[in-house]
C-alpha cells in the first residue's frame, strides 16, 4: 500500500448495530400511544366524552398491559449495550416520564374501575387536578422523548456521542 492510508490506518471504532423498521409488537405499542396522545387530547380541550374517555381508559390498560413485560425485557438488556451517554441518560428520562405517566393514568382509572364494580368514590379536587396535571404534561414529554430516544437509536449522527 502507498500513500497516506498505508502510514495512517483509520482508527478502529466501534460498530453501533443501527437496525431498521422495528416489530409488530412495537408498531401496536405506537399506535396504541398515538391514539392514547390524540385522545387525551381531545379530552383535555374539549372535556367529558363518555366514548373518548372509555376508549382512552380501555386502550391505556391495554398498552400497560403489553408495554410492562416489553420494558422489563428491553431495558436491561438495552442498557448493558448502550455505548453513548448521551442515549443512556436520556432513556433513564423517558423511563421516569412513562413512569409518571402510566402511574398517574392509573390513578386515575381507580375511581372508573370502582363505579364498574358499583362503588362511587373520587379523590378530592385538588388530588384530581394534579394528577391530570402530572398525566398530561408527562405524556407530552413522553411523546418528545420517544421521538428523540427512536432517532438517537436508529439513526447515529456521529461517532463521538460521549
Amino acid at each position: 500500500m502507498k500513500g497516506p492510508a498505508a502510514s495512517h490506518p483509520a482508527p478502529a471504532s466501534p460498530s453501533f448495530p443501527r437496525p431498521r423498521g422495528g416489530t409488530l409488537r412495537s408498531g401496536i405499542q405506537s399506535l396504541a400511544f398515538a391514539a392514547l396522545f390524540v385522545s387525551g387530547l381531545d379530552l383535555w380541550l374539549s372535556g367529558q366524552q363518555r366514548l373518548v374517555l372509555w376508549a382512552h381508559l380501555l386502550i391505556g390498560l391495554g398498552l400497560l398491559v403489553f408495554l410492562v413485560p416489553w420494558l422489563t425485557r428491553h431495558v436491561p438488556t438495552s442498557l448493558r449495550q448502550s455505548r453513548r451517554r448521551a442515549f443512556t441518560n436520556l432513556s433513564w428520562a423517558l423511563l421516569a416520564c412513562w413512569t409518571l405517566l402510566l402511574g398517574s393514568g392509573l390513578v386515575m382509572a381507580v375511581p372508573a374501575l370502582l363505579w364498574l364494580g358499583g362503588i362511587v368514590w373520587f379523590p378530592q379536587r385538588p388530588v384530581t387536578e394534579a394528577l391530570s396535571l402530572i398525566h398530561f404534561w408527562s405524556s407530552w414529554l413522553a411523546a418528545g422523548g420517544l421521538v428523540l430516544h427512536l432517532t438517537m437509536r436508529h439513526w447515529v449522527w456521529g461517532r463521538k456521542w460521549n
